[in-house]
């Protein structure tokens, strides 16, 4: 069951550049460093703080009036989206699942409290990784495995005017960049890629058993139905 997450999530997922009406709503393990990246490269961006800029500290001290963090909520209700074009990316659930699996688990030997709480342990197995994750709704979860509809939608609706997919970034990063482009005179260049972990598109559920896929497929019912319908229940 799809449920908002806790405003203990930080959710101002929405980085908002007002001076050339072109916002990203941000999924982590969804190519998120890499775009901000290629944001703040651009559009030439500083921090005030020495931050990376994958971080939000970066981005919460960029200079006033150049970038601003919005939850989705305020985004719409504050009349930012019907002025600016939004975009972000998508993973497929199966991939960007263990993607964080491998990176915050096994890789890392620490965890987040988000983590903890949900029962998560260092170098525990995947199969057990995806039930503590069933087990812990969305306003429970660490940010990394929180559904990608909770993050995008508002109200039932998609915040985002085009979604990209992480399984087609090259074609869809183009589309983006073509369209900034057109809007703003800044061209994007192509994408640097920061922390994008083998892709591991779909193609890894040929490797995981059929209940593990199962518990995948219902904890993220609302993800398959909205972006990747073919290999939805």
């Amino acid at each position: 069951m799809w449920r908002r997450p806790a405003s203990g999530h930080n959710p101002r997922h929405v980085i908002l550049l007002p001076r050339h009406g072109i916002a990203y709503v941000r999924v982590p393990k969804a190519a998120n460093s890499s775009v901000k990246a290629a944001l703040a490269l651009a559009f030439r961006l500083r921090s005030k703080v020495d931050a990376p800029v994958s971080q939000d500290r970066f981005w919460n001290h960029v200079a006033e009036g150049e970038a601003l963090r919005l939850t989705p909520g305020r985004f719409v209700s504050g009349a930012y989206a019907a002025r600016c074009w939004t975009f972000t990316f998508v993973r497929h659930p199966v991939a960007r699942l263990y993607s964080c699996w491998n990176n915050k688990v096994i890789e890392n030997d620490g965890l987040s409290p988000a983590f903890e709480r949900m029962g998560v342990r260092p170098g525990m197995s995947f199969a057990d990784f995806v039930r503590a994750v069933e087990d812990t709704p969305d306003d429970r979860a660490d940010i990394h495995v929180c559904s990608q509809a909770a993050i995008l939608e508002f109200r039932g609706r998609l915040v985002a005017d085009f979604v990209g997919r992480l399984e087609t970034i090259d074609a869809d990063w183009a589309r983006i960049s073509d369209e900034i482009e057109a809007r703003t005179g800044v061209a994007l260049g192509p994408m640097r890629r920061r922390n994008v972990r083998g892709m591991a598109m779909p193609g890894i559920a040929e490797d995981l058993p059929d209940d593990v896929l199962e518990r995948i497929a219902r904890r993220y019912e609302r993800d398959f139905a909205l972006f990747y319908p073919q290999d939805g229940a």
